[in-house]
């Protein structure tokens, strides 16, 4: 297994529940250090629409000249995402977006249900909250977009709830003071809510107790291949033999499997988040909150609280930008100006990681032409959400058993 973030923790897991002498190598000092390390926070099935919608090059094109745009293109990473943005473009038809969305919801509620399952059967502790979620929207026209997309997937299972501003200030109390900008709300009763980092501290203690082995700062530079066939990997200890290997390496998964002639289109998507300990107030609030417009969310996490969201395309920059984080404290303002006002934003804890966005919204999941190598990466803005769900699929499959869900809109040669 490459990778100890979600993917690669969760899918170390069930393959070791099926049997398997699960190996992981992780590069960093730890697991979840990268993309899983303070991350949205949500699990969320009700945002499964990938964000190529229809009519996003409007989006972007003028993302250009607006530093603060919720959806940033640099300028500087134009050409190296010229192959890759053709395939995001071309996908963002209505026909192709709405497959996709769908494909999404399934993964994503399927994903949901085993979070729920792994969380009591092995009663893990890592802040979760079952307490649903809800978008603001301040007019008509700006919650339309919203709920067409819970129309779209209500068929396949979605509950979601249209609320008025007074039936927002009911779920979360915290909103009365902006009651007046309110004008309506959909509240999505199956959403949950949890620190990714925490989880994945919490099953990693799980692997290594029934056996598995995760190994920290153990970078793996390459694939070992002979006749196609998968016999290792190489870190700088040398060649470490294996007998099959997931790439769920995030960003850094195209480049692991490329010169096996396998083309992944994943570009990073950079994210930010803001949390503060928020302890010493006495009213907190109860549930997520997510501002669509924005692709930003605030998100209560035990006794502290997360602002979480944007969308930035600048390469593999990590560079923490100070203009991104003020848009995440004006939502907070702008949400909860009681807290924002009665909070200390010097202890905050700010973070920005590399989301892997596959062009089409959807991870790759599944078997390569190489005997014995596999993937599960691409997972986007989702990758907490579909973690369990992707693991369960990746290791029933190696495990040649009959997946729960139909893998073959996620597959590596779609």
């Amino acid at each position: 297994m490459i990778g100890g973030g979600l993917a690669g923790i969760t899918t170390a897991y069930e393959l070791a529940r099926r049997g398997f002498e699960a190996v992981v190598y992780e590069a960093r000092e730890g697991v979840a250090r990268e993309t899983s390390y303070a991350n949205g926070a949500l699990l969320t099935a009700a945002m499964s629409d990938p964000w190529n919608a229809p009519g996003v090059y409007r989006h972007l094109a003028a993302s250009l000249f607006d530093p603060r745009s919720p959806m940033k293109l640099r300028v500087a990473t134009i050409p190296s995402l010229f192959a890759w943005g053709l395939q995001f473009l071309r996908n963002s038809s209505t026909a192709r977006h709405h497959a996709a969305t769908r494909a999404s919801y399934r993964l994503a509620r399927y994903s949901l249900e085993r979070t729920r399952e792994l969380r009591e059967r092995l009663g893990l502790q890592y802040d979760a909250a079952a307490r649903g979620s809800m978008k603001l929207f301040r007019s008509p026209a700006a919650m339309e977009p919203s709920l067409a997309l819970a129309r779209l997937l209500a068929p396949l299972g979605l509950r979601f709830e249209v609320l008025d501003g007074d039936g927002a200030v009911a779920a979360e109390p915290e909103l009365a003071s902006i009651r007046d900008r309110i004008t309506s709300a959909l509240r999505f009763p199956d959403d949950e809510s949890g620190d990714a980092l925490k989880f994945c501290e919490a099953l990693m203690q799980v692997v290594e107790g029934s056996g598995g082995n995760v190994r920290i700062g153990a970078r793996v530079l390459a694939i070992a291949v002979e006749d196609n066939r998968v016999i290792g990997v190489v870190t700088a200890g040398g060649l470490q033999r294996v007998g099959a290997v997931v790439t769920a390496a995030g960003n850094a998964t195209p480049q692991l499997v490329r010169q096996f002639g396998i083309s992944l289109p994943i570009q990073p998507a950079k994210g930010y988040t803001v949390t503060f300990d928020i302890a010493h107030l006495e009213r907190r609030p109860l549930l997520p909150v997510i501002d669509d417009a924005l692709h930003a969310a605030v998100v209560p996490l035990g006794t502290r609280l997360r602002v979480a969201g944007t969308a930035e395309f600048a390469g593999m920059d990590t560079t923490l930008r100070p203009e991104r984080i003020d848009t995440l404290l004006a939502l907070l303002a702008d949400i909860y100006p009681r807290i924002a006002a009665s909070i200390d934003h010097t202890s905050a804890e700010t973070w920005t990681a590399l989301r892997p966005m596959s062009a089409d919204g959807l991870p790759f999941i599944g078997p390569t032409h190489v005997r014995g190598l596999f993937v599960n990466a691409g997972h986007g803005h989702l990758g907490w959400t579909l973690a369990a769900g992707s693991a369960n699929l990746i290791a029933d499959l190696i495990a040649g058993q009959e997946p729960a869900i139909d893998p073959s809109p996620y597959r590596c040669t779609r």
